[in-house]
């Protein structure tokens, strides 16, 4: 009897152990996916981003969802960096017809939600509908001069690597096309990073940033918009085209793009030989 309870006491004490041991694995496990997620978009979780965003940001995604689409070219391609769960690039397909929208962000759990958040906001076959991916600003993977506008809300303060970021903005812009990136400003900026938009434009492609805009409290600025455009004329440089021409000259490169690319259609103008760049 002595040997059975003792027997009953170590199985008891050793499934303790093993429980405690999953309890502490999982928990780390989700500590860690709320710190990737923390650096990713300040919240803990992507349904906790889309909660707080539906609240708080819900009147400035109204706000630039109007600017956009007042200033957009007819039929334009639009780029929504570090789209989230979705919201602006749903409301810009809806604020203006014809407009092309894609959606990216690096974090797959706000592209399911952008995604879910998609099918729910238009029919299934609505050409209006936006297309949402996973992707890094730093090596998008899309081809050069796929569109006509890129906008950013938000996202730029958590870049990796924003002098890369901007390299690719500028190539997958069209000559000519604009970036608008809204982004913190202020106090609150200087909490999450020290690099300065403008000085990161000063030294990308772009070679300047306009201030289009500012947002805050009184006196306080906690929001900017960065303007940048991508040069309508493309310089000449020495090699030649088969025709004798001056081939165009590429935004420097930071990083190499993935192999991989969306399909043919996803992008307005690529096709089968254009889809992987």
């Amino acid at each position: 009897m002595a040997r059975r309870r003792s027997a009953i006491v170590l199985a008891a004490m050793g499934g303790g152990l093993a429980a405690a041991v999953a309890v502490s694995r999982f928990g780390r496990a989700r500590l860690g996916a709320a710190r990737q997620s923390m650096a990713r978009s300040s919240m803990p979780s992507a349904r906790s981003y889309e909660l707080a965003s539906r609240i708080f940001f819900r009147p400035v995604f109204e706000h630039i969802a109007r600017t956009v689409a007042a200033t957009a070219p007819a039929e334009a391609a639009v780029l929504d960096i570090g789209c989230g769960p979705g919201h602006l690039a749903i409301r810009l397909a809806h604020q203006r017809a014809g407009l092309r929208v894609i959606g990216a962000d690096l974090d797959p759990a706000m592209i399911e939600r952008a995604t879910a958040n998609g099918e729910r906001a238009f029919p299934p076959d609505d050409p209006a509908k936006p297309v949402f991916v996973v992707a890094d600003v730093a090596a998008l993977p899309f081809p050069d001069r796929s569109f006509d506008l890129v906008v950013s809300t938000f996202s730029l303060h958590h870049w990796s690597d924003p002098a890369a970021g901007f390299a690719e903005l500028y190539r997958v812009l069209r000559p000519g096309g604009r970036a608008q990136l809204w982004d913190i400003a202020g106090p609150i900026r200087r909490l999450e990073t020290a690099a300065v938009p403008v000085e990161l434009a000063s030294r990308s492609p772009f070679g300047v940033a306009d201030i289009g805009g500012r947002w805050g409290v009184g006196p306080l600025v906690l929001a900017k918009r960065y303007d940048l455009v991508r040069s309508a004329i493309e310089e000449p440089v020495a090699d030649t085209g088969s025709a004798g021409t001056p081939a165009p000259r590429r935004a420097p490169r930071r990083r190499a793009r993935p192999t991989t690319a969306p399909p043919p259609g996803l992008v307005p103008g690529a096709t089968d030989d254009t889809a992987t760049g």
